[in-house]
């Protein structure tokens, strides 16, 4: 009997740990079927790269409470700034120079700050390693870099903000004749500079002796005041001159039945004629002048022409004639330092002439533009542009 009853105890406990096991097998396969929020899996602004997409779906991964879900990877972790280089922060306030002077209506003054920054940095390190940024508005330049730029950076800023330059100008003037040829009298004025613009020379000169250049200059019959020395530019204030023209043309046609004459016509115009941009700005030591110089010139000299055909259904043989303009252009980017006590004098070499011809072409391309729009003559041109300083301000 005893044997019996230990048989029938060995099947009963072997029944049961097999019915728990099956139990177990089948929770596990019905937990695996609840789904799961994804919110309750990745939180806001952390990181879902564990996340299997689906096939064929992008991976996600970011979840952002903002930019919400993204492919790549984002975080807001700001104590992760970068300082491998030595990097820190500084907010420079620019009020002296925004607010403290007038400017013209719609002239952001901050924006100056910043282009002379870029220009005498370079805009590479803006970009690259090591990590830095570089914001501004009307009232502070905000700045993180390297102690090396941001010394730099507050030269220039103590430039613009500086009161004792507050009164410092410019006189610029620009003339033109017809040949270079006055470099053989007025040779013993000059002293040269460094100019990194092919085809254009750069001198200082006295003022005294520029008077005398001048007066040579004037006597001559091809002598031509383009810009008037009336103009004083202030310090750390940019100042544009321009005298352009705009010419229309028709470049181009296309066939069009919604239109009577069964084409479409392409016209754009050309600026044609000379931009000045200038902005002056005295050193720290107070001895030296420097100056971002911007000239743009150009010039149509002649339009050559073009007849097409446009076929309609009731003008078979329909022509059309298109102009392509023979343009001459001249561009100078230069950023120059000089002695306060000296003029600067750039010859721009033999340049398009800014001067334009009044001329009465018929607003009617196709019948009046088959000649030359203005004279192909080209003219040398001089910059000239004498520092006054100002009085000191305490």
């Amino acid at each position: 009997m005893f044997p019996l009853l230990r048989q029938h105890y060995t099947i009963c406990s072997a029944l049961l740990l097999f019915g728990i096991f099956s139990c177990a097998v089948l929770q596990t396969q019905l937990q695996a079927q609840v789904i799961t929020p994804a919110a309750s899996v990745v939180p806001a602004a952390v990181p879902a790269a564990a996340l299997t997409p689906a096939v064929g779906e992008p991976a996600v991964g970011t979840r952002d409470p903002i930019l919400g879900e993204r492919i790549a990877r984002i975080s807001n972790d700001r104590s992760k700034l970068p300082k491998d280089a030595g990097q820190f922060y500084r907010e420079f306030d620019i009020t002296p120079y925004t607010k403290g002077r007038t400017f013209p209506a719609g002239v952001k003054p901050e924006q100056t700050i910043v282009d002379w920054i870029i220009r005498q940095t370079g805009a590479k390190i803006w970009h690259t390693a090591p990590f830095g940024f570089m914001t501004c508005d009307a009232d502070n330049l905000y700045v993180y870099q390297t102690e090396a730029v941001m010394k730099e950076i507050a030269d220039i800023v103590d430039r613009f903000v500086a009161l004792q330059f507050v009164n410092d100008s410019c006189k610029i003037r620009i003339v033109s004749v017809s040949r270079p040829d006055w470099q053989t009298r007025g040779r013993q004025y000059l002293r040269s500079i460094p100019i990194f613009t092919p085809g254009v020379q750069g001198w200082i000169v006295d003022k005294s002796s520029m008077q005398i250049l001048l007066q040579d200059l004037a006597r001559r019959n091809d002598f031509k005041e383009i810009v008037p020395p009336q103009y004083q530019i202030p310090n750390g204030m940019q100042h544009s001159f321009v005298t352009k023209k705009q010419i229309t043309y028709l470049r181009n046609v296309q066939s069009n039945a919604a239109v009577i004459s069964g084409y479409a016509e392409d016209r754009v115009t050309i600026n044609k004629g000379m931009s000045l941009s200038f902005i002056p700005l005295s050193v720290l030591d107070r001895q030296s002048i420097e100056a971002i110089i911007k000239v743009d010139i150009a010039d149509v000299e002649r339009m050559q022409t073009l007849m097409v055909d446009v076929p309609t259904a009731t003008n078979p043989r329909q022509r059309v004639q298109l102009e392509v303009p023979q343009i001459a252009a001249f561009q100078l980017d230069e950023q120059i330092r000089w002695p306060k006590d000296k003029v600067l004098l750039l010859d721009l070499g033999m340049v398009p002439s800014p001067v334009q011809e009044q001329t009465n072409e018929s607003s009617n391309i196709l019948s009046g533009l088959t000649k030359n729009l203005t004279s192909s003559n080209k003219v040398n041109l001089l910059l000239l542009i004498e520092p006054a300083a100002g009085v000191t301000v305490q």
